[in-house]
C-alpha cells in the first residue's frame, strides 16, 4: 500500500460518516485562509513518520500520521469548546472504529488522541488522532534490480 492509497482511504471512509462536511489535507490547519471551510472538518495532517521494520525481509512498515476532527465554536467560550471536542471525540472515534473493522491493506496498531481548542483564527475545538499503522512496503526484491540501470551494478561493487 502507498501512502497515497492510506491517504484516500481515510480521506473517503472520513467523507462517507454522516457528519462530516469537509476533508483537508496539509501541514498546518489555518482556517483563516479558507472562509469556505464547513464543520464539522476531518484534516489529515502532514508530515507522516515512517519506521522501517529492521529485518528488511519483514516488508512491513510502521506509519505515523494525525488526523483531527474539528468542530466550530464559539470565539473565548470554554463551555462551547469543552461541547466542541466532546462531539469531535464521538466523530473520531467512529471512523477510527470502522478502519479498525473494515480495513484490509494496513492494521491500526495504536492511537493516541489530544484535545485541541482555538487551534487557528477560527474558533475550532476538537481532537488530533496520532495514528500508527502497520502496512506492507510497496518495494520488494522480486524486480528490483529492473528499478536501476545495470551501471550501478559496477560502480557499487569497485
Amino acid at each position: 500500500m502507498t501512502l497515497l492509497e492510506l491517504h484516500d482511504y481515510w480521506k473517503c471512509v472520513s467523507l462517507q460518516h454522516k457528519l462530516v462536511k469537509q476533508f483537508n489535507t496539509g501541514s498546518n490547519y489555518d482556517a483563516a485562509t479558507n472562509t469556505d471551510d464547513r464543520y464539522p472538518l476531518v484534516f489529515f495532517e502532514l508530515p507522516y513518520i515512517i519506521t522501517y521494520n529492521g529485518t528488511w525481509q519483514k516488508r512491513v512498515d510502521t506509519v505515523t500520521f494525525s488526523l483531527n476532527v474539528f468542530e466550530y465554536t464559539k470565539q473565548d467560550s470554554i463551555n462551547d469548546d469543552n461541547e466542541g471536542i466532546s462531539y469531535a471525540k464521538e466523530i473520531g472515534d467512529e471512523i477510527i472504529s470502522y478502519v479498525q473493522l473494515h480495513a484490509t491493506d494496513f492494521k491500526i496498531q495504536s492511537v493516541n488522541a489530544v484535545s485541541v481548542r482555538e487551534y487557528t483564527d477560527d474558533s475550532v475545538a476538537g481532537v488530533r488522532y496520532d495514528i500508527t499503522v502497520l502496512i506492507e512496503r510497496d518495494a520488494c526484491e522480486v524486480g528490483l534490480d529492473d528499478k536501476f540501470n545495470p551501471a550501478v551494478k559496477s560502480c557499487c561493487e569497485e
